[in-house]
């Protein structure tokens, strides 16, 4: 019975990375018994995650912006959408 992550099409990459960065997943896979491949892999799901989970807060700040009634809630909204556009 295949599971759901083998019966997905893989498809092979080749990247490079620094030499610090290369150490860390070495070391991460080690630790974890796992081969380098499947902790690039964990990481970069993670990543992406982390990304679209950034995106929707931006989205959900804009629409809390969009509803906000009070001036003091709305320029707070206003600096922290700032914070994650422009950084700070």
């Amino acid at each position: 019975m295949a599971t759901a992550k083998s019966a997905k099409k893989l498809v092979r990459r080749s990247i490079s990375l620094r030499a610090e960065i290369n150490s860390k997943v070495q070391v991460l896979a080690k630790r974890e018994r796992r081969s380098a491949n499947q902790i690039l892999e964990k990481l970069i799901e993670a990543g992406l995650e982390t990304q679209e989970n950034e995106k929707c807060r931006f989205f959900e700040l804009a629409e809390r912006l969009i509803a906000a009634t009070s001036r003091s809630e709305r320029q707070h909204l206003k600096e922290e959408l700032a914070r994650k556009t422009f950084g700070a």
